[in-house]
């Protein structure tokens, strides 16, 4: 096949954090790279990390993982290349989890790092240990409760924003979550831990998920537009990262630059044709190109469109040379979170992303806030009827009840217009039950008054005719039964 390569030679702009992305081709103005410094602060040294390959591991020549990875995104203008490394990877896990639908906010893991773990406060910088501590330790929201704002904020947002490092922290964390993030649930992993470069293979097919690297960038080995050495257009297209010649290497530690990306498999049996300094294909003594073969696929930050674009897992998609990593990479990981976030069923929010809200869930049938709570009903009635005299019959009258439920407890009003009421029987019946209210007590007394509890009534339905019967019981004295009512207390 043959191959077009394209030299540029373009001054290298002020770093910041990590390699930047295109808004259309690896040749953008907007396309900056800076310090790799965050990217490796506190990483061991990879040969003090344990070796987890078994003995009699034998790996296949192709494995890749991008079946359970999370759309490609673009970091836009900011240099937060291991931020979105480390959502990629985030989301990779909840996805293994059991959530398809993962998609976590970049700006708030950004603003986490910063302001709760409290690392990286003066740069645009971190890395995947800082990044999946605000992870493990605090959360992160949905990328729905905070977007992700793709430029930073600049003197227009905060007069302090003027550009460069060391500025205010809400210079690279544009500003502090609205409340949406602060209400939203928050989404944790498990702790993170480096892991040795040389065990990516035997992590990747044992956890089945991805692995952030972040790593020194090379400007010609990715092809990029500042590169003061030829870059290959075709190898940009492909994703194509080959380890870098010593003249790649010698230009580009003049301006130590960084990048982060996702690994999610490999492919052992590709191969690509080496370039020198001047961008030619290197060739042997018999005039046949020399290659790299065994490259790391890993997906980028970059968006879709440009890098990658002809990559065959994916747009937006690489093949990254194992000896680059292996050499100028520092590895990370996390494990599968456990999905027990629990319904909170008085909040309004499906928390458990089970498709059912509050009470609608069944996971909320014992909590308080979803059972029926008792209720009062009240009714009354001001008949004005006359007490016949010396006539145990009495006389009735009746509050029909419609509303359902089931007694748990009532109370019932009488008022009695009467010159002796220790002449009076007055009992309530409902359901098949009686309660007497009051029988021929108070002597001499005029008029009745009382309300008192009618227990014997508790477990009836409330439906249903309550009927008060009231009889004068000795001559002489006459009155009105003038109102009464009943109050009952409904159980679920």
């Amino acid at each position: 096949m043959r191959r077009t390569l394209f030299a540029f030679t373009l001054a290298v702009l002020p770093l910041a954090a990590c390699a930047d992305g295109p808004t259309g081709s690896p040749y953008d103005d907007d396309f900056a790279v800076s310090s790799a410094d965050p990217l490796f602060d506190g990483a061991p040294d990879n040969g003090s990390l344990p070796d987890e390959n078994k003995a009699d591991a034998i790996y296949p020549a192709q494995f890749d993982l991008t079946a359970d990875q999370s759309p490609v995104k673009s970091q836009g203008r900011r240099g937060v290349c291991s931020i979105f490394a480390t959502t990629a990877l985030m989301e990779n896990l909840y996805i293994k989890a059991g959530r398809r639908d993962a998609d976590f906010s970049e700006q708030y893991m950004q603003w986490s790092v910063k302001e709760q773990v409290r690392d990286f406060r003066n740069t645009e910088g971190s890395n995947a240990s800082s990044n999946l501590e605000a992870a493990s330790d605090y959360g992160i929201v949905e990328e729905s409760a905070w977007p992700y704002e793709s430029s930073p904020w600049s003197a227009a947002n905060d007069p302090g924003c003027t550009g460069g490092e060391n500025l205010p922290v809400q210079c690279y964390t544009n500003g502090a979550p609205p409340a949406s993030a602060t209400a939203a649930t928050k989404w944790k992993l498990p702790r993170g831990r480096y892991l040795n470069t040389n065990s990516i293979k035997a992590h990747l097919t044992e956890k089945k998920s991805g692995v952030v690297v972040g790593m020194t960038f090379f400007y010609q080995s990715w092809n990029h537009r500042r590169s003061v050495l030829p870059v290959s257009s075709e190898y940009w297209r492909e994703g194509i990262v080959l380890y870098p010649n010593a003249k790649d290497r010698e230009e580009s530690l003049k301006n130590r630059a960084g990048h982060a990306i996702l690994i999610v498999g490999w492919d052992d049996t590709k191969e690509v044709p080496i370039v020198d300094a001047t961008g030619a294909i290197v060739k042997d003594a018999e005039g046949r190109p020399v290659t790299e073969k065994g490259f790391w696929i890993f997906k980028n930050s970059w968006g879709t469109g440009s890098f990658g674009v002809a990559n065959p897992h994916g747009d937006g998609y690489g093949y990254l040379s194992m000896k680059y990593v292996r050499e100028f990479g520092s590895a990370y990981v996390s494990d599968v979170p456990a999905l027990a976030v629990p319904e909170a069923c008085d909040n309004g929010s499906d928390d458990d992303r089970d498709g059912a809200i509050d009470c609608d869930d069944s996971d909320c049938a014992a909590a308080p806030a979803c059972q029926a709570q008792p209720s009062e009903h009240t009714y009354a009635a001001t008949p004005g009827l006359a007490i016949p005299d010396n006539a145990p019959a009495g006389v009735s009258n009746t509050i029909a009840v419609t509303d359902a439920g089931t007694v748990g407890s009532v109370t019932v009003s009488v008022a009695i217009d009467h010159t002796f009421r220790g002449d009076l029987k007055v009992v309530l019946s409902h359901g098949g039950k009686t309660f007497v209210v009051h029988d021929r007590t108070g002597g001499y007394e005029d008029d009745l008054d009382v309300t008192v509890d009618a227990a014997t009534l508790a477990g009836t339905s409330l439906a249903g005719d309550w009927t008060l019967t009231v009889s004068d019981n000795a001559r002489a004295d006459t009155g009105t039964l003038t109102r009464w009512s009943i109050a009952a207390i409904t159980t679920p």
